[in-house]
């Protein structure tokens, strides 16, 4: 070592700055490498490594059911209502599965009766497609199915009255469809249903009666369900009903019994109606009178106040006192304008030569009908017999040319200087 030492400092300084410059330069070229070598590193990782993305959240279950929604109106749009049935199902899971945590704008349990809505709806509309063709089970398994969440909904967006109204006709599709089955008992089942919601219905209960009257072949069932259902709901109409039943079938006492008992509970206009047209087709035309008159009591509507009297004077005349017709006519025309009536008057005041009343009666017929050439020759020939002569012309001279009055118009015309 010493050796080396000597020797190094025997060749002087100047050989010992170039070794110290050989040496620098070494000593940058390894730093040269070396970086090189970490860039290179660096860069080896880079093009190695993975760019890691943040997945989105997964949908809430809000959106899932919004968005099953707007599938199920797209398949009910496109009447592909089994699809609609199922994309609503999946809506309302998922409403029901976001309620917990739902804030009250997202008015959950509106929408969730909306999708009930629509899945009955759907269900009504398989059903009537099915019934269309003949599949009468499936069809009444659809209706089930609506009438099921129509009974289990608490009305908010619909009234109580319409979800009611809706329960009413959907029992009368079912109804019908069971009766295009041949399934009888069980149509009368879904009348019962109707009638729940109807009660009194006269369509309804004549229906029944029919079913059961004509299609079981059961008359004793057929009176007994009318008779059950009138004593226990206590509605006139229903008495019509069985009134009714019994007078087409002979039975006129049992008939009048129940019609009186109508008449009793309901003690209106229709009823008296009902019951007067009873007795004249049993040709009591006084009883009949004596209804009509209690009907007339009860109203104050014109055009039944005419009709009324009408019938009245129809029955007088059956019974022969033309006294009482021809007063009913009169007051009939009080309510009601009638050419048909006054002409009626007319000539029964031509017959007793009051030609006053004849003139009065003729004018309200032309008024009614200014072309009814009838009242024309009865008012001329009433004006003549007053030997008003210029309006007996007027009247008589309208009508020469009338194929059924012309002539009787003329040979007055003749007489008439």
């Amino acid at each position: 070592m010493d050796f080396i030492l000597t020797n190094q400092q025997k060749y002087g300084d100047c050989n010992q700055e170039k070794k110290e410059r050989e040496v620098q330069m070494k000593n940058r070229q390894c730093l040269l490498l070396t970086l090189m070598a970490i860039l290179l590193l660096i860069a080896a990782c880079s093009s190695n490594k993975s760019v890691t993305v943040e997945a989105p959240p997964p949908p809430s279950p809000l959106q899932l059911a919004h968005a099953y929604a707007d599938s199920g109106a797209t398949a009910f749009t496109a009447e592909d209502y089994l699809s609609a049935i199922k994309y609503f199902s999946k809506s309302r899971e998922y409403y029901e599965e976001a309620a917990p945590t739902a804030s009250p704008t997202d008015s959950i349990e509106v929408n969730i009766e909306r999708i009930d809505l629509n899945i009955a709806l759907s269900y009504v509309n398989q059903g009537n497609e099915d019934a269309s063709l003949g599949f009468y089970d499936d069809a009444l398994t659809a209706y089930q199915n609506a009438a099921n969440i129509y009974q289990s909904l608490k009305p908010l967006t619909i009234t109580p009255a319409e979800r009611d109204d809706y329960l009413a006709k959907l029992y009368r599709n079912m109804a019908i469809t069971a009766q295009n089955a041949k399934k009888f008992e069980q149509a009368l089942q879904y009348y019962d249903m109707v009638l729940t919601y109807e009660p009194g219905n006269e369509e309804i209960l004549n229906i029944q009666y029919h079913i059961l009257k004509d299609d079981i072949k059961d008359q004793d069932r057929a009176y007994k369900v009318l008779k059950d259902y009138a004593e226990a709901s206590q509605d006139y109409q229903a008495y019509l009903i069985l009134a009714a039943a019994y007078k087409d079938s002979g039975d006129n006492a049992t008939a009048e019994q129940y019609y009186l008992k109508a008449m009793e509970l309901g003690n209106n206009p229709d009823v008296y109606a009902r019951v007067a047209d009873f007795y004249r087709e049993i040709k009591n035309y006084t009883k009949s009178n004596e209804i009509l008159t209690k009907l007339i009591a009860s109203t104050t509507d014109k055009s039944t106040l005419a009709l009324a009297y009408r019938v009245m004077a129809d029955n007088y005349a059956k019974l022969g006192n033309t006294a009482k017709r021809i007063e009913a006519y009169d007051n009939s025309l009080k309510y009601e304008e009638s050419a048909e009536i006054a002409l009626i008057l007319a000539d029964h005041w031509n017959k007793q030569k009051n030609w006053d009343k004849v003139i009065t009666y003729a004018t309200k017929a032309i008024n009614a009908n200014p072309s009814n050439a009838a009242a024309y020759l009865l008012r001329g020939n009433a004006y003549y017999m007053k030997k008003n002569y210029a309006a007996a012309k007027a009247d008589l001279q309208r009508i020469q040319n009338d194929p059924t009055y012309g002539k009787s118009a003329s040979d007055i015309l003749k007489k008439i200087k």
